[in-house]
């Protein structure tokens, strides 16, 4: 058995009495402070004993003199622990305390106290810059809903909760730092014996979810780069939703109208695609055809979207309607109207004012469709087929 063992400290430096009494309730399990590294503490083992710690402030004690006269009372100097502190420990129950009055020792924290409040003024602004950099930009975008459904990360979220959880712990420590100062100035107790449990366990669940939240982010980066796929419509295996543009025009005489060629593969009948953490399937289908004699040109564009959570459905609707119709700017372009469709949740159609052709926004149960047609045909005569379209998944 090796006589170190490390461990990771659920107890931030700055919670003094809390973390003095981890480190006793260590001893006691025969594991003695030896030195802290970046990360973890080692600990020396030995035969289980009562020893006392005491955190105090860089620069208490500094003097040689100081030293000496802590050595004879039986304490010794384990160095520094943390930023701003200092830990001394004693072996001899007998041992005088370091402090007997604990007005006295509050106001020698008044400098550490001091620093860590530049300190955390620092972090704060640091924190409310990257969440600025984060956040601000959607607030700008136009479709701020659309573009947080098509980021791999969720807009960054992930890694916004990821700092919020961060600074939550370092606020933690830095209260019951201030919480402890308090009591001493009133001379309360020091301490209350076990105190550190709580803490260590609210301590270990905040990282555990950080590292649950690195976890996906990576495994939502790895996904997004994975799962993505396009190709051409004819002979294509993968499945995805489909509105056949035969079957909607009644015409089996149509065939592709096939423009641009690049590696073979037709980009006018072509489907990409994509995943994302909020929005797990997301299809774009296009389809351009004609009569063999190019006569009766035709097209119809679709996207498809399941979401993670159904509450983003109606706020994606009204941004693939604000987006395709630029309603809100140039409200005299198209005829927008709300219908009331069987089956949907929501159903929104959009007429050009001066071309043919239809565009249509439907919702039902976390899904968004959104059809946009180059055609003489109606597409509100063909909801039997189009209400198919909402029964596609690739859940088993």
């Amino acid at each position: 058995m090796k006589d170190t063992v490390r461990r990771l400290p659920l107890i931030d430096y700055a919670d003094l009495d809390r973390f003095e009494d981890w480190l006793e309730d260590m001893a006691l399990r025969g594991l003695f402070y030896d030195h802290a590294g970046p990360v973890c503490i080692t600990f020396r083992r030995g035969a289980p004993a009562p020893v006392r710690y005491r955190m105090e402030p860089a620069g208490s004690f500094h003097t040689a003199e100081s030293q000496i006269y802590l050595r004879q009372q039986g304490w010794a100097c384990l160095g520094r622990a943390g930023k701003w502190f200092v830990l001394y420990a004693a072996a001899d129950p007998d041992a005088p305390e370091l402090h007997t009055d604990p007005v006295v020792r509050s106001y020698g924290l008044d400098q550490a106290a001091r620093s860590m409040l530049r300190y955390c003024a620092m972090l704060l602004a640091v924190t409310l810059l990257f969440l600025a950099a984060v956040v601000l930009p959607y607030c700008f975008f136009d479709w701020p809903v659309l573009s947080l459904i098509e980021s791999p990360l969720a807009g960054n979220l992930l890694p916004v909760v990821m700092e919020l959880l961060s600074l939550s712990l370092t606020v933690r420590a830095f209260a019951g730092f201030f919480r402890f100062k308090r009591r001493l100035r009133q001379g309360a107790a020091l301490r209350r014996k076990g105190s550190w449990r709580r803490g260590a366990r609210i301590t270990a669940v905040t990282l555990l979810c950080s590292l649950v939240l690195l976890a996906l982010s990576f495994a939502s980066l790895w996904a997004y780069a994975a799962l993505r796929w396009e190709g051409g419509i004819a002979g294509q295996e993968r499945p995805f939703p489909l509105l056949s543009l035969p079957a909607l025009e009644g015409n089996d005489a149509l065939e592709p109208v096939v423009i641009a060629l690049q590696d073979g593969t037709d980009y006018n009948n072509y489907i990409r695609f994509s995943w994302s953490l909020l929005a797990p399937e997301q299809y774009e289908v296009y389809q351009r055809m004609s009569e063999p004699d190019g006569s009766h040109a035709c097209g119809l564009d679709l996207r498809w979207y399941r979401l993670s959570f159904p509450c983003l459905t109606a706020p994606l609707l009204d941004e693939l309607v604000c987006r395709y119709t630029q309603h809100n700017y140039f409200p005299e372009e198209y005829r927008v109207t709300q219908l009331e469709l069987p089956g949907f949740d929501r159903a929104v159609l959009a007429v050009d004012n001066d071309f043919p052709g239809q565009r249509l926004f439907l919702a039902r149960d976390g899904r968004v469709v959104y059809l946009d047609y180059d055609g003489e045909r109606d597409l509100l005569a063909q909801l039997e087929e189009i209400e198919q379209l909402f029964d596609f998944s690739l859940d088993p």
